[in-house]
């Protein structure tokens, strides 16, 4: 009992990352879809709770509009 868990995202770390360095207005539900392309099957609360602790945000500003 207890203990804790592994992050699910964390085998997708650099892809997830570098991708967002490549194409930095990418949507989550763009980033989803990749995902479930590369056979990784994730909630969009759960990608959210992982770029949130990498530091990503998805704010409105000039490279996004």
């Amino acid at each position: 009992m207890g203990g804790k868990r592994p992050y699910l995202l964390e085998g997708e770390r650099s892809f997830l990352l570098g991708r967002l360095a490549e194409k930095p207005d990418l949507t989550l539900h763009a980033l989803l879809s990749e995902l479930r392309e590369r056979g990784v099957a994730v909630s969009c609360d759960t990608l959210w709770r992982f770029l949130r602790r990498e530091g990503v945000s998805f704010k409105k500003n000039a490279l996004r509009q």
